[in-house]
């Protein structure tokens, strides 16, 4: 059997499968604890038109106009390892109005976090301003601090500088970044909070494209029968489930969820969202503010690539990912010539590279 023949056949085999299986695994059960945050179905968007849509180019409803200027940002971030300090940086892109602000090109804003020994985060913290050596509430960055959480920190920090200038804003991502706080232990969950309650979300849209694992339309707490609300229930994520629900359809538009984000003790946050199908793509579009919402789904769907994702978050994402990995490969170069660098780094080094080629 030829190679073609035997991808062609598995290919075939899982589609006739999925027909009557649509997720083609078991998603694991999530503690009753740790399942998420409550999530229930407050409506619909102003834009009856669009789930009725036979062309993604009638999507054009006077009732919930596009946004006519906003901004639009998106962070990145890589990391390198140098004789057992990590190394981390952050990147950001975000065309402000028309303007181009790049971090760590065009912005001076601290982007590089440091884990090692605390006597050298010591010594860098008294030279170096531009480099974090420790979280939002002074916890340094030591041995044991969780890598993942240093680079979520520094995205965060500098998506907040641009989110908090005060303009109108889409940034690629959840409004309130971060997991469900309460499973998340210490020093971490503080961090979070602090970060979230310093982002001002009065003027912010977030769009979310990576939904292969999250589970928000399996947890609704509505009772979808008395709403006349026709969603599969199925155990699968949210991207499967927006692709059963809309089959057949170039775009569809889930009803409006509201979500309450719970932070520290008692206080919770609110955010409102959607679910948007175009095509084979699904997005989530987010905001604390319901005319926001509608007008953020506008524009989203003004101009959306051929992939079905906004072409503007595409754009963003492709850029701050271009900034992270010219950054990295410099101090790859920096540290190949005066410190050594590993095996795993210089692979980290070929990945950079061919992102800066596409």
């Amino acid at each position: 059997m030829e190679i073609h023949e035997a991808i062609n056949n598995l290919i075939k085999t899982l589609s006739r499968i999925s027909e009557t299986k649509p997720f083609l695994s078991q998603l694991p059960e999530i503690p009753l604890e740790e399942e998420g945050h409550e999530v229930e179905v407050v409506g619909s968007l102003d834009i009856s038109k669009l789930n009725s849509l036979t062309s993604l180019h009638e999507a054009n409803d006077e009732n919930c106009p596009p946004f006519t200027s906003y901004s639009y940002l998106d962070s990145s971030s890589r990391t390198l390892n140098v004789r057992g300090a990590n190394i981390h940086i952050a990147s950001l892109y975000a065309n402000v109005n028309g303007t181009h602000e790049m971090i760590p090109a065009n912005v001076i804003q601290p982007f590089i976090g440091v884990k090692a020994s605390k006597d050298v985060l010591l010594s860098l913290e008294s030279s170096l301003p531009f480099v974090r050596v420790k979280n939002p509430n002074g916890y340094y960055y030591t041995e044991e601090y969780k890598d993942d959480n240093i680079l979520d920190e520094l995205r965060i920090s500098l998506e907040n500088y641009a989110i908090n200038k005060g303009n109108l804003t889409i940034v690629d991502g959840p409004i309130y970044p971060g997991p469900y706080l309460p499973s998340v232990g210490e020093p971490y969950r503080s961090a979070y909070v602090k970060l979230i309650l310093e982002r001002k979300v009065d003027k912010l849209v977030g769009i979310v494209k990576r939904l292969s694992m999250t589970r928000k339309l399996t947890r609704l707490k509505t009772d979808l029968s008395k709403i006349k609300i026709d969603l599969p229930r199925i155990n699968a994520s949210d991207d499967v489930v927006m692709q059963y629900w809309g089959k057949d359809k170039e775009v569809f538009i889930s009803p409006v969820l509201k979500e309450l984000f719970f932070l520290d003790g008692n206080k919770t946050l609110t955010r409102y969202m959607v679910y948007v199908k175009v095509r084979d793509s699904v997005f989530r579009v987010e905001s604390a503010d319901l005319n926001l919402l509608c007008r953020g789904v506008s524009t989203a769907l003004k101009d959306v690539s051929v992939r079905g994702i906004p072409t503007f978050i595409e754009i963003a994402d492709k850029m701050s990912r271009k900034l992270s990995a010219s950054a990295l490969l410099l101090t790859f170069s920096l540290a190949k010539q005066f410190l050594g660098v590993n095996y795993d780094d210089w692979n980290r080094v070929n990945q950079a590279n061919l992102e800066l080629m596409e």
